[in-house]
């Protein structure tokens, strides 16, 4: 137990006694002994409400709206090439999953039905990505492009993620159709319906290609 001495007779005092055992006097070490000990409780509550806030700011910023600013930047980077390069087609990939629940609300957002998977607009993409209700599909995949007219059919290498695809010399093609393949769905018959080719325009391919 911590003791003070006693300014009167010098005997040992409890700091939190009221008066000295051996003469009576009262103890004027007792009201800094609870002003210590005030200060110190005062001290871990606020340590304790430093360590709440961060712990909350971490789980917010692991759980809570997410910023794809970077993906935005990407469709605008792709829109400025785009306009550079007319004679170049432009696609901007963007491979995404969905829960199987959310299958019908995301058809009644989508653009066209391409080869198994659902095209979405940006707005419905960013947002849908911001709050998890979508991810961008970390599984390989392969995507296919046909010219309408002549049914010459592009494509490009298995991929993963968000990437760029281009047609050079693309100046003949007038409509087009896109096609998704993965390791789950693999059947060539489904190119949905065509998009006519703007010239100077990337196109956005945002498209839930799983579960």
């Amino acid at each position: 137990m911590l003791k003070s001495e006693c300014p009167n007779c010098g005997h040992p005092v409890p700091v939190f006694a009221s008066f000295c055992g051996a003469c009576g006097v009262p103890n004027s070490a007792r009201l800094g002994a609870y002003a210590v000990v005030g200060a110190l409780m005062a001290l871990l509550v606020a340590i304790g409400f430093v360590v709440a806030v961060i712990v909350r700011g971490q789980q917010e910023t692991a759980s809570g709206p997410q910023d794809f600013a970077w993906l935005s930047g990407a469709m605008n980077d792709c829109d400025a090439e785009a306009q550079k390069t007319p004679d170049t087609l432009h696609f901007l990939v963007v491979p995404m999953l969905s829960a199987a629940a959310d299958d019908a609300h995301w058809k009644s957002h989508s653009l066209n039905d391409i080869g198994n998977a659902t095209l979405l607009r940006q707005r419905d993409t960013l947002e849908g990505l911001g709050d998890q209700s979508l991810v961008i599909a970390p599984d390989q995949y392969e995507f296919a492009v046909r010219d309408e007219k002549s049914s010459a059919i592009y494509k490009w290498a298995p991929s993963v993620g968000v990437k760029k695809f281009l047609v050079a010399g693309s100046v003949q093609i007038q409509e087009f159709k896109v096609q998704f393949r993965t390791q789950q769905r693999k059947s060539d018959a489904e190119w949905g319906a065509p998009f006519v080719h703007n010239k100077g325009t990337c196109y956005w391919v945002n498209a839930i290609i799983g579960h």
